[in-house]
């Protein structure tokens, strides 16, 4: 049963990195009439792993010559960030994601500048990262995803130190939540304080809530899967401890957290979760979140072709990795 589950997972993901392949251009590109970083950024990661070594360099080159700036951030043009509006507010995210890959590839000439200018985001009082732009004197604001792709990243470039303190802020921040059976507030200013404040139409970027659906699930699951691997790294019960705290969250979500494709980096920390623990129910967590994703893969091999081109190119490429992720986390486990 098990090495059902594994294979179809590892199909389905080959079936997307299919699609995307069949769109790539000679120099990199994809064909689409409008060249956005947010179609790009997680592609050369897919590729790599899944043993597509020339096209993740081929891609990878090409985000280099059209997108990587001189300073070491990454732009569809120059201060234009993204068609994709939400990467203007997170603005490290997508360079966190280049960042990693190419450092997986051994793409240092890309991986170095990218990361330098992510260190720039680093508030060394908190722990944290800032959210939408380098620290600055002033009011700054950290957040759980920042905190913890960046501090994953810094996993990946041997800063164990600052990723250790990314873990600790986002236990804090577990532990200041003034009420967690209706929800988690994501952000924090520069006085240790969660931002409570917000208007109805950004709340997706301020809270999850635990009792309404269509949450942005990976809010959580990107904090639960890097705590878990900073355990990995350090041995230290504390960042597992503080996963099983994310993860105790996401199982007193709506229902929904199980069947919403936002839910897919909580799919990827659960199945750490279950391989480190044997727990059951992070097995079922991660099982039930894949077989919703299975079960709205277009034929073709894409998720969400309804949606913009920037945001189907961008899911396409992210689902297919955590469903190889998962497998191999199912393999080990």
């Amino acid at each position: 049963m098990t090495q059902k589950i594994i294979l179809k997972y590892i199909d389905s993901s080959i079936k997307a990195v299919n699609w995307l392949e069949s769109q790539i251009n000679d120099d990199g590109s994809y064909s689409l009439e409008t060249q956005d970083l947010a179609c790009y950024y997680k592609s050369p990661y897919l590729f790599y792993i899944s043993g597509k070594i020339e096209l993740a360099n081929r891609i990878l080159n090409y985000i280099k010559n059209q997108f990587l700036r001189a300073n070491g951030d990454l732009t569809t043009q120059e201060n234009y960030k993204s068609e994709n509006a939400a990467f203007a507010e997170y603005w490290a995210y997508i360079n966190g994601w280049i960042a990693i890959a190419a450092q997986k590839m051994g793409r240092f000439d890309i991986a170095y500048p990218v990361y330098q200018y992510l260190t720039s985001f680093y508030h060394p009082e908190l722990g944290g990262f800032t959210t939408n732009k380098p620290l600055e004197k002033g009011e700054n604001v950290v957040d759980v995803l920042t905190t913890a792709h960046l501090g994953l990243t810094c996993l990946y470039f041997g800063d164990l130190e600052t990723a250790k303190k990314a873990g600790k802020l986002l236990d804090k921040f577990m532990n200041i939540q003034p009420d967690i059976n209706s929800g988690f507030y994501l952000r924090m200013n520069d006085d240790e304080k969660l931002i409570l404040d917000f208007s109805e139409d950004v709340s997706l970027f301020f809270q999850v809530s635990a009792t309404q659906q269509n949450q942005a699930y990976f809010m959580i699951g990107y904090p639960l899967a890097f705590l878990a691997n900073l355990y990995r790294s350090t041995g230290d019960n504390f960042y597992l401890n503080t996963a099983n705290k994310y993860l105790d969250f996401a199982f007193s979500c709506h229902e929904n957290i199980r069947s919403f494709y936002f839910s897919h980096k909580v799919a990827w920390g659960a199945a750490i979760i279950a391989n480190l623990t044997g727990e059951i129910k992070a097995t079922e967590l991660s099982k039930s979140i894949a077989e919703h994703l299975l079960s709205i893969q277009t034929e073709t091999g894409a998720w969400l072709t309804e949606q913009p081109t920037y945001s189907y190119f961008d899911q396409t490429a992210e689902i297919a990795i955590w469903l190889r992720e998962i497998a191999t986390e199912i393999i080990n486990n």
